[in-house]
C-alpha cells in the first residue's frame, strides 16, 4: 500500500454510501444545463450508482476526515461472494424514466436521453471483449487527485483480480469527462473507440468512448 499519510484510509462499501458516490460522480460529470440540475440530477446519479454498483462484486472506498475522496467497484469472477454477470445499461431504464417522471422532464429530452443510451449501449455489447474482470465505476474527488489514491484503488482491485486468476480487465470510459491517461499510463490499452452518444448528449459537447483492456500476468 501506498503511503498516503494517516489522513487517507480505505474501507469496503457500507450501506447508505450511494448518496456520497454520487455527489463525486457529480462533480466530476458536469451534466450540460440543458439536460438537468439539482435535486432530479442527484436523484438521477444515485439510480446509476446503484445500478453499478449492481453489477459489481467488488466495492472499494477512500476516505478523508472530510469524508469521501474516491470509490472504485467492479466486476471479479471468482471472486468471493456473490458472482455478478455483464449487465446491459438498459437495466437503468426503469430508475430513469420514474427519475425523469417525477420532475417532468419534456418528451424530447427524455427520447433523446433514452436513445443515446441505447446507442451506447449496442456499441458497448459489440465492442466489449470477454473479460473475466472490469472496472465498473471509478472515480476520485478532484481536490484529492495528484496524492495517489486513484493509483491505490486501482492497485488494490488488479491485486484482488490477479489474486482470483483473472488474466483480463476491461473498462470503459471517454475522453470528454475522464482522465483516459491514467489508465494508458498503467498499460491498459485501447482495444475499441466509438462516437459515444450517452456522454455526448449528457456533456453537451462531441464524446468518444473507449474500451480500454490489460492483461494480468500469469503466477509463476
Amino acid at each position: 500500500m501506498a503511503d498516503l499519510g494517516p489522513e487517507v484510509s480505505f474501507r469496503r462499501y457500507a450501506p447508505g454510501d450511494i448518496p456520497a458516490c454520487a455527489r463525486l460522480a457529480r462533480e466530476a460529470w458536469p451534466a450540460d444545463e440543458d439536460i438537468t440540475s439539482g435535486h432530479s440530477e442527484q436523484t438521477g446519479m444515485e439510480g446509476y450508482m446503484e445500478y453499478s454498483l449492481g453489477a459489481s462484486n467488488y466495492a472499494d472506498i477512500a476516505t478523508t476526515p472530510d469524508g469521501m475522496a474516491g470509490f472504485l467497484f467492479g466486476r471479479i469472477d471468482g471472486y468471493p461472494g456473490r458472482q455478478v454477470q455483464r449487465r446491459s445499461m438498459l437495466g437503468e431504464l426503469p430508475s430513469i424514466i420514474g427519475s425523469s417522471l417525477e420532475h417532468g422532464p419534456t418528451a424530447k429530452s427524455m427520447l433523446g436521453f433514452l436513445w443515446s443510451l441505447v446507442l451506447t449501449d449496442l456499441k458497448l455489447m459489440i465492442k466489449m471483449p470477454k473479460s473475466d474482470a472490469a472496472i465498473e465505476m471509478f472515480i476520485v474527488h478532484s481536490r484529492h487527485r495528484g496524492i495517489g489514491i486513484g493509483t491505490e484503488l486501482m492497485d488494490r482491485f488488479l491485486k484482488a483480480a490477479a489474486d482470483t486468476g483473472a488474466r483480463l480487465v476491461t473498462l470503459y470510459t471517454d475522453d470528454r469527462m475522464s482522465n483516459w491517461q491514467f489508465y494508458e499510463r498503467r498499460g491498459f490499452r485501447r482495444v475499441g473507440t466509438f462516437y459515444d452518444n450517452i456522454t455526448s448528449h449528457y456533456s453537451g459537447a462531441h464524446a468518444r468512448g473507449i474500451i480500454y483492456a490489460l492483461d494480468l500476468p500469469e503466477e509463476t
